[in-house]
């Protein structure tokens, strides 16, 4: 859910919460390197055949929160590398062989990029704490941050709302206190949650391809909408859930749904995101 400036969430049903870790993941420094002057492209896929998210260039220092196998490189020195960072900052990924990070493969103690073959967790927002019915932002922090592979603060499988509550505080609210005044929480509260987690997050309005094929890319969304659009609710609520993965359908983990993840079509998520209080999300 969201508030002020942009308010969020309400959110009525069921839930249970799932399950399983995963490891804690830190952001690595690295430096663009051996392009000759010509730039290195940032792409929305770990290929040189997606988009152009734009150029980098020798010298340029960046964080890389997670590395995955994709399309091999070959740099203008003659290294040949399959491995690509990705670079949260710029929203996409960087081939390794161009990339001086201090390490010959890959960098000890960053993550594979999550959310396209590892297990996805389904986290339900409703646990009976004070401000469940509006918890899906918080909720959607953690089951993001699982399927980046980042382990939330405060995760515990069996007690999943001690998670919940934590990246609610990490917005600044306090979670046994229901505010009137204070309804959800935004895009700028997700950022913040996950922040504290370490991960650093880019809020996009109104561009919903680029979000989505940021998932396509690996990494999750936080996407903001309207279930009213979903073919499984039909609740006419403002909401937030993760779209966390793509295997030729978008894999949806939707906190005020059933525990379970969902399919959804491009088009059955541009019907959820075009609305009043969505068309945003928060790419990981």
């Amino acid at each position: 859910m969201k508030s002020l400036p942009r308010p969020l969430l309400l959110s009525v049903l069921i839930a249970s919460a799932l399950v399983s870790g995963a490891g804690t993941a830190a952001a690595a420094p690295a430096t663009v390197g051996n392009t000759d002057g010509d730039g290195l492209t940032v792409r929305a896929r770990p290929t040189s055949a997606s988009g152009s998210l734009g150029l980098v260039f020798d010298g340029r220092r960046v964080d890389v929160s997670c590395q995955v196998r994709g399309q091999s490189v070959t740099n203008t020195r003659g290294f040949t590398s399959d491995l690509w960072d990705y670079v949260p900052a710029l929203g996409g990924y960087l081939a390794d062989a161009y990339m001086a990070t201090g390490h010959d493969y890959r960098i000890p103690g960053v993550p594979d990029c999550g959310g396209q073959g590892g297990t996805l967790i389904p986290v339900s927002q409703f646990h009976g704490q004070a401000n469940q019915g509006e918890d899906c932002g918080p909720a959607g922090v953690v089951s993001a941050l699982l399927a980046a592979g980042v382990t939330p603060r405060g995760w515990n499988a069996s007690r999943p709302v001690t998670a919940i509550n934590q990246a609610r505080t990490d917005m600044g609210y306090d979670p046994s206190w229901n505010d009137p005044n204070k309804f959800g929480t935004n895009e700028g509260d997700v950022k913040r949650a996950l922040a504290r987690n370490g991960v650093t997050a880019t809020v996009v309005f109104n561009d919903l391809n680029r979000a989505l094929a940021h998932v396509r890319g690996g990494r999750p969304v936080v996407l903001a909408g309207n279930m009213v659009s979903l073919p499984w609710s039909g609740r006419n609520v403002p909401h937030f859930l993760t779209v966390a993965g793509y295997d030729g359908d978008y894999l949806v983990l939707d906190p005020a749904s059933q525990a379970i993840v969902y399919r959804a079509s491009a088009a059955t998520l541009a019907a959820y995101y075009d609305h009043d209080l969505g068309r945003a999300g928060v790419l990981l």
